[in-house]
């Protein structure tokens, strides 16, 4: 059987053979970075108990939220633009979209870090009714330029197919450096704090983004070149995929912020780790997607669309069949699985239940959302996201108004399932095939 598989591997194109070379290189790591992104949510929970967790929870997602707007679009433009000018080999290119990138993102992320920091009092009372988050809305209000920072370093590395130096630079460094500290915090106090966790996760992602830019220069061809700061096919493609990605942030990181507006901070905690719990399932797909998004790109401009078709639909088979186990895992197992964040976590089994539903069609239709911002139908995607996350929201304040966490998850399983179905039938309409065929 062995020797079947390695026939087969051998007599596949070479294209195929570098894309499951990168899928596979890119699980591993992916792996890591899933897993240790689990146990940083397990260990938060259990270090800061389940009120402290809840305003961690919420601080992170609220810096998660606004760091990613504050791309504005450039995060998937890095993908699509700097994918073709590497696959091209043109260095220049390359160099002047990481510039016009961060010209863009670093003074809107600072500007928005200290709007959230100087309204930290008023959120954390008037809006959320938790005034004691006051102090871990201020430490994640300094994190949001680095989360933006670190996020365009591990795109930017991604477009380049630097996929070991790309994960690193993103969600696994912060982690890697914040779970030691977070361990040690019941040794520094008595009674740890979320705003000491969120301490501990400022200072993971400055050093994140100080890696995550040694990497990137660190190759001879990369430097910063200004001398076209008005990019027009960048700009002219920057503000379909920024609505792209903010109305995308509606659905995993709003949701946990419109969820501490009505319920406890507890409860907020349930529904984080129960929504963080949920996600490994689309982890293959994320796996995917870090490979294949620049490749789709690079096809679709070369005009290799039997490829194209070829890679997708690849893609989703390999997606489905590592997912599935882990949905049927999820559904016999879910109160147990949630008892590892605490004892306390474990009633919200049901929650998880829900949201793995939507996460598996989530993986089930394939690399969707890519597809068509990498070749160049992003005004479709664009309305697909802007109408499914309007819907999220909208359904996240009823339900949750009406049934609370559960009608939350609800309402974000209902979001995720519209989007990725919307926008498979974009992909059909537009490309002429099913990712899942």
């Amino acid at each position: 059987m062995l020797s079947t598989l390695i026939n087969r591997v051998q007599s596949m194109s070479p294209d195929r053979r570098q894309f499951l070379y990168h899928a596979a290189l890119a699980a591993l790591f992916r792996v890591f970075a899933a897993g240790a992104a689990f146990l940083l949510s397990v260990v938060v929970a259990r270090v800061l108990g389940a009120e402290q967790s809840g305003l961690f929870f919420l601080g992170l997602s609220l810096a998660t939220l606004i760091g990613t707007l504050c791309l504005l679009g450039m995060d998937n433009a890095m993908l699509r633009f700097i994918g073709q000018s590497h696959t091209s080999d043109n260095p220049v290119q390359t160099n002047q979209v990481f510039t016009n990138a961060y010209a863009a993102v670093v003074p809107v992320s600072v500007l928005s870090g200290v709007i959230v920091y100087l309204c930290s009092p008023w959120l954390a009372d008037a809006v959320f009714n938790k005034p004691e988050a006051t102090a871990t809305l201020r430490y994640f209000a300094a994190a949001i330029p680095f989360v933006s920072l670190f996020f365009l370093n591990g795109y930017a590395l991604q477009a380049t197919r630097k996929v070991i130096a790309s994960v690193c630079s993103m969600q696994l460094g912060v982690t890697i450096i914040a779970l030691p500290a977070l361990l040690y915090l019941p040794h520094y106090q008595a009674v740890p704090l979320a705003s000491s966790a969120s301490f501990v996760y400022v200072l993971a992602s400055v050093l994140v983004v100080i890696a995550g830019l040694w990497l990137w220069f660190n190759v001879p061809e990369h430097r910063i070149d200004s001398t076209h700061l008005r990019m027009p096919a960048l700009w002219g493609a920057a503000p379909n995929l920024w609505l792209i990605s903010a109305t995308g942030q509606a659905i995993p990181w709003a949701s946990v912020v419109i969820v501490g507006f009505f319920v406890t901070s507890e409860e907020v905690a349930f529904f984080s780790a129960a929504q963080r719990t949920s996600m490994l399932i689309s982890f293959m797909l994320m796996v995917v997607n870090f490979v294949a998004a620049p490749r789709f790109s690079a096809l679709y401009k070369a005009g290799e669309f039997n490829q194209l078709k070829r890679l997708a639909q690849l893609s989703t088979r390999l997606m489905i069949g590592f997912s599935l186990p882990v949905l049927f895992i999820v559904l016999i197992w879910p109160n147990a699985i949630m008892s590892l964040f605490g004892n306390a976590f474990s009633q919200s089994g049901q929650l998880l239940v829900i949201l793995a539903i939507g996460q598996t069609i989530n993986v089930m239709t394939g690399s969707v959302g890519f597809l068509l911002t990498m070749c160049g139908y992003e005004k479709d995607m664009r309305n697909v996201t802007v109408f499914a996350g309007v819907l999220t929201v909208t359904l996240t304040v009823i339900f949750t108004s009406i049934w609370g966490i559960l009608g939350a998850a609800i309402a974000v399983s209902l979001g995720v399932s519209t989007q990725n179905l919307l926008a498979l039938h974009k992909v059909k309409k537009r490309l002429g095939f099913w990712p899942i065929g």
